[in-house]
């Protein structure tokens, strides 16, 4: 009875000191990550396009118009579905918001800690004291508002209907998890092995439900363009730095020390992007296959083996910040039961040693993946003991093939992708985000992530300049001579165009917010301003504003080098074309081909048309003659290149490409055109 209390009392000294804090912390701050759920709910609630959730820079600007002030975010890598708890919440305001996800956090915290104790016959007291021990993880659930309370509530249910014998009912949740956060998706292919169709049937069942409904909400293009543009290089960990020593994943570890980025991974031990591309697939294919193989294939489901498949999928999650380790808690929990006091000790070991805060001297070394790793592999030997050798060698010849393979083809891709062919521009080292240029006669004006914020920098022959404003800063224009720069500003939950002038250092606004305008465009002499208003494009001329008539949506706007015309993108978001304005008559259609044809830019000598062209999975700049309309790739690569601006020879292109880096966040380039592309 006194080491009950006792238990309890260091509980109740837990939940004080080290659940308290950070719970107060998230209720009285902003923090990213809950503004990127509430963002995307209250998108689906405006029913905005689902490529919009998967752009950086429309994210952006829809989390200052739903109240988060600076706060910066992204969608990216999450499912079409990931934020659709948080739809109940986007109607009411943001920290009222974040105040009752919190809370329902708690809820279902408790819930898990209690659903655990009565499967594991563990004390409650004993799994808060685990749970809050963890504080790294937990704390950063708290603070950001994060998912994953809400995650290892629904996977602790999951778990009991499966032990529990109502496993179609299990696998119905795990389908569902699988749609919202894919974390469930590999208990397909367990179930299959394992024969047990209940299970498999539920989670197929719901997966199609929810999936369809997505279809519906969004349409099958956007979901399209979600499975070929965004899922492929989100499950090669390409959703944010890939280097980064914080996102602690084996590609990360991989990537670390093996392959070079100028800005991002400047000094690795050795420069060997075919080794990276080879061991990637070969580690992550081995891991869950060798897994899945050892599991007998009898019909049992015991708690012991479906804790092991979990911490596999954690340990091969292409995605893994500090705050998805409390997942852990699960299959921790219902290894302890049964477990003696030297494998309790080092079960508990490993998962302090993965969900606190260690030195971040030690970060380079990716010390969570080797601690997850030592525990896969010693839970694995009792079932590789009895795996056929056959079997494993099979297995293992397979892997070693599709690796291969895999390299192959991507060293091929890598060789002619921009920054293998192409100059870079605008250098800075750590630079996350550089896109969108405007060219003038004294350099390159462009949007850039820093300070917490998005902001305009000028770069000219090595030397950057930085411009930020209260707010964030997007789509840069400047006219061919050089002079103010105009952009839009997204600040107060709205958007305005405003002009900021590098001499005088002054800015001020242009066009208020009631358009809610965007994508400006200076002409070439500088006298008149086109900008997107309401879908539309919108001319302003000293305070006079007119529309110009033509297909909507418009994406975005450019000039002819003569001021006197425009060309812009419209159309269908995935099936857009280029158009051109002609006086007094219909506009011009200039391209023609399938793809989504957006950023159009003219060339200063009247006789090219660039543009980024989305088809096949990737954005690439291309260009076209304007007389013979014939188009030409510029860009090639699993990766994609937008943004093409002009040089003012017309000889050159700048451009943004997100080529070894995360998707979205580009570097900048100049790409001198060959004579045979002209």
């Amino acid at each position: 009875m006194a080491s009950r209390w006792l238990l309890w009392i260091a509980a109740l000294a837990a939940i004080v000191f080290l659940l308290i804090p950070p719970l107060y912390h998230g209720w009285t701050h902003v923090e990213t990550d809950f503004p990127n759920y509430y963002t995307a709910a209250r998108m689906f609630r405006q029913r905005l396009p689902l490529r919009d959730l998967y752009d950086w820079t429309s994210f952006q600007r829809q989390m200052n118009y739903a109240g988060w002030g600076l706060q910066l975010g992204g969608y990216i890598p999450h499912t079409p579905l990931t934020a659709l708890p948080m739809v109940p919440l986007a109607g009411i305001p943001p920290m009222t918001a974040k105040r009752v996800w919190l809370s329902l956090s708690l809820l279902f915290l408790a819930s898990a800690i209690w659903m655990l104790a009565k499967l594991t016959h563990l004390p409650v007291a004993g799994l808060i004291i685990l749970a809050l021990a963890g504080h790294n993880a937990m704390a950063g659930n708290f603070e950001l508002g994060q998912y994953y309370c809400f995650l290892l509530f629904l996977m602790t249910i999951s778990f009991w209907l499966l032990l529990g014998r109502r496993e179609f009912s299990a696998g119905l949740l795990l389908g569902a998890i699988f749609i919202l956060k894919l974390y469930a998706g590999p208990f397909l292919f367990y179930f299959a092995w394992k024969r047990r169709w209940r299970p498999l049937t539920g989670m197929l069942v719901a997966g199609a439900a929810l999936s369809l409904c997505s279809i519906a909400w969004f349409g099958w293009k956007d979901h399209l363009f979600y499975l070929t543009d965004v899922l492929p290089r989100a499950a090669a960990g390409e959703h944010m730095d890939p280097y980064a020593a914080g996102m602690p994943t084996i590609l990360n570890m991989l990537r670390h020390p093996f392959e070079a980025e100028p800005e991002l991974n400047p000094s690795p031990l050795i420069n060997a992007p075919a080794l990276v591309f080879f061991l990637q697939p070969l580690v992550t294919l081995a891991i869950p296959v060798f897994c899945l193989i050892a599991i007998p294939r009898d019909k049992n489901l015991t708690p012991a083996e479906l804790a092991w498949f979990l911490i596999m999928l954690v340990l091969v999650s292409p995605s893994r910040a500090f705050y998805v380790t409390v997942i852990l808690l699960l299959p921790i929990a219902l290894l302890l039961e049964k477990a003696n006091l030297r494998r309790k000790v080092w079960l508990i070991a490993a998962y302090l040693l993965v969900t606190i805060s260690l030195p971040s001297a030690w970060e380079p070394f990716f010390p969570t993946v080797w601690v997850l790793l030592a525990v896969y592999i010693a839970l694995g030997i009792p079932y590789w003991r009895n795996l056929r050798p056959s079997i494993a060698v099979l297995a293992a010849a397979s892997i070693i093939v599709a690796s291969a393979i895999s390299a192959s083809r991507r060293i091929a891709s890598y060789h002619r992708e921009p920054p293998q062919k192409f100059e870079r521009v605008a250098f800075e080292k750590d630079a996350i985000y550089s896109a969108t240029p405007a060219i003038s006669s004294d350099g390159v004006v462009y949007e850039s992530i820093a300070d917490n914020r998005y902001l305009l920098k000028h770069w000219n022959h090595g030397s950057v300049e930085s411009f930020p404003f209260d707010g964030q800063a997007f789509h840069p224009s400047v006219a061919g001579g050089g002079g103010p720069i105009y952009f839009e500003l997204v600040s107060g939950g709205h958007s305005q165009i405003m002009v900021y002038d590098r001499e005088s250092n002054a800015v001020h606004q242009l066009v208020s917010s009631g358009f809610e305008p965007s994508h400006p465009s200076i002409s070439p002499d500088g006298s008149l301003l086109a900008f997107i208003g309401l879908h539309r494009i919108i001319v302003y001329r000293s305070g006079m504003m007119g529309a110009i008539n033509g297909p909507t949506p418009v994406h975005n706007v450019a000039w002819f080098p003569d001021s006197a015309r425009t060309v812009y993108s419209a159309g269908s978001s995935g099936s857009s074309q280029i158009f051109a304005t002609v006086s007094g008559e219909s506009p011009e259609q200039l391209t023609h081909d399938a793809g989504d044809h957006t950023e159009p830019a003219i060339s200063p000598d009247g006789n090219w048309l660039a543009f980024t062209l989305a088809r096949g999975g990737t954005r690439q700049i291309w260009i076209q003659n304007l007389k013979t309309g014939k188009p030409t790739p510029v860009t090639e690569g699993a990766c994609n290149s937008f943004s093409p601006a002009w040089e003012p020879d017309s000889r050159a292109l700048i451009f943004a490409c997100d080529c070894q880096r995360g998707i979205g966040l580009p570097a900048l380039f100049r790409a001198r055109l060959e004579s045979a592309w002209r």
